[in-house]
């Protein structure tokens, strides 16, 4: 399908004011093709169709679906969906061509649509009608085998599209805490029950010749959801330790340009369900050494353009490796490299990814 000049509904389970996520970005990029892009917000309590600041892209607020609608007979439920896109294709003016779902809580069975449809799944808690949706759909993609194996139970069209990038521009490096040369940063949500305090910790106090920068909202009574808390508790009193809080989206490239070695911690466990991060396009993006521990998607890249270890217990000698050898592995060429990958699978490049997979007409 040539996704150019097509009236596109993209469903998100995350608002248009949200952070802009690979929803979001999908939609940007969709409509500078020249489609006609609705970004459709979690369903609310009334109608409203907005401008989104980018051509060819409207945001679209409806009213929910009936009560209990995952509970109600097949039969129901798929008239409701019908029915709930012809009030939608009418407050827009639009018949359209193709949905775009990310979220399978809504628009869950596409049985009796006469659209294109595709379930596209990039969040491994987005597991409410899997089955339905993912069976009545043309066509689904996935970001991780863990949600992969899922869908493909369901339908054997299914197919890997990975995370995309969206390159920004380079800003001018923040100025950084701390006494020592060597910066390492870690950006995300600090609560994060999958983070592996433990061997960070570990990785910190064997690596004393660096400072340790960690972005992000951190709220302290959550402890109870992550094992490894407690050495988070000691690492919030170190002195190589800078918690800097929550920064706007927008300047965690300044951030990135400012440190030697982005990294990411997750535990043994949450390997599996972990298997692609997002953050993880983001870092190669910026062409900086790179020290995580063990994420599929990204196992086939080795040092220096990425430093992972098999087990976190080798994590502390990852980031160790990287200081050692910063000169040669900060070069322009592997910095270049690093960024080569990201930039193949800029939403552009994933956007021609799947006009190639989905059939040139459909009926």
């Amino acid at each position: 399908m040539k996704l150019r000049d097509q009236n596109i509904l993209l469903i998100s389970p995350e608002p248009w004011d949200h952070i802009f996520v690979s929803k979001h970005h999908y939609a940007r990029h969709l409509a500078e093709r020249g489609n006609r892009v609705v970004f459709a917000n979690p369903a609310g309590d009334r109608w409203q169709l907005k401008d989104s600041g980018v051509a060819g892209l409207q945001v679209l607020d409806y009213p929910k679906f009936v009560k209990g609608l995952r509970k109600l007979p097949t039969w129901v439920s798929q008239r409701l969906i019908r029915h709930k896109l012809k009030q939608i294709e009418k407050h827009c003016d639009l018949t359209f061509d193709l949905i775009w779902s990310f979220d399978n809580s809504v628009f869950f069975d596409f049985t009796l649509l006469d659209t294109y449809n595709i379930s596209h799944i990039v969040d491994l808690n987005q597991d409410f009608e899997t089955a339905k949706a993912a069976r009545t759909a043309d066509i689904c993609f996935y970001t991780t085998q863990h949600i992969g194996d899922r869908l493909s139970q369901f339908n054997p069209n299914t197919r890997f599209i990975n995370h995309g990038y969206n390159a920004k521009p380079s800003p001018s490096p923040k100025t950084l805490p701390g006494a020592h040369a060597t910066k390492v940063l870690y950006a995300g949500n600090l609560n994060m029950p999958y983070l592996d305090w433990q061997h960070m910790y570990e990785a910190i106090i064997q690596n004393a010749q660096a400072d340790f920068i960690f972005l992000g909202p951190l709220i302290k009574e959550q402890s109870n959801q992550n094992p490894t808390w407690k050495y988070l508790t000691d690492l919030l009193h170190h002195e190589r330790t800078y918690f800097l809080g929550k920064v706007p989206a927008d300047e965690l490239p300044a951030y990135y340009a400012a440190a030697d070695i982005l990294t990411i911690c997750y535990q043994e466990k949450h390997h599996d369900d972990q298997a692609n991060p997002h953050k993880m396009m983001e870092y190669l993006g910026t062409g900086k050494m790179i020290a995580a521990t063990y994420t599929e998607v990204f196992a086939q890249y080795k040092s220096p353009i990425l430093s992972m270890s098999q087990s976190n217990t080798d994590f502390g000698l990852q980031i160790s490796e990287c200081i050692i050898h910063a000169k040669e592995w900060s070069d322009g060429s592997w910095q270049q490299k690093r960024k080569a990958i990201a930039q193949d699978n800029s939403y552009s490049r994933q956007i021609d990814r799947i006009e190639k997979l989905t059939p040139t007409s459909h009926v």
